[in-house]
């Protein structure tokens, strides 16, 4: 199974992302924020790299200043590439949207292999959790850009009530964060 992105198109589009939040930044500016945001620190050839791949495809401009005796380069995002950032989140939506459909599929399977009375029940439920989540999913993309502070507060009340329910149910979960996922 191969990655919807390759690592090189993941680096371009968070250095895109921050272009359009930040605005115009140095290339040190945009390793020391996705190191400050994200823990990581790309290595500067790197991001160098993309930027100029990313100024030959017009998706960045750049602007050559003299300070301290040094030539410094800021870029800017240009609008064609605020168009490939938005589809790009549109891709990354509805590829996640496509795996979350098979892990609830996945689960349905498995709950068919149970008797077909209880079988009936869970799939009725399964779709009707199916169809809320994927409205809930878009409604949340839409809301984190316009209210991001608002719809974190409301996901983090509802995964504290989610935990609460499956803790009454003495139920055990695991959050992903709890997990070594990359060892």
């Amino acid at each position: 199974m191969s990655p919807f992105f390759s690592p090189t198109k993941v680096l371009d589009s968070i250095i895109l992302m921050q272009l359009e939040i930040e605005g115009p930044l140095y290339g040190y500016a945009l390793a020391s924020a996705f190191e400050a945001k994200f823990g990581w620190k790309p290595s500067q050839t790197a991001i160098y790299n993309a930027l100029k791949s990313m100024e030959q495809d017009e998706l960045v401009t750049v602007e050559e200043k003299i300070e301290n005796g040094r030539v410094q380069k800021i870029y800017t995002i240009t609008k064609k590439g605020k168009s490939t950032l938005e589809e790009i989140h549109e891709l990354m939506k509805k590829h996640m949207m496509k795996n979350f459909t098979q892990v609830f599929s996945f689960i349905q399977m498995l709950i068919d292999s149970e008797s077909s009375e209880e079988s009936k029940t869970y799939q009725e439920t399964i779709q009707s959790v199916l169809k809320n989540f994927h409205s809930i999913s878009r409604l949340t993309f839409m809301l984190l850009k316009e209210e991001p502070e608002k719809t974190q507060i409301v996901i983090e009340e509802t995964l504290k009530s989610l935990k609460k329910i499956a803790a009454e149910l003495d139920l055990e979960f695991q959050d992903d964060e709890e997990e070594d996922m990359f060892p």
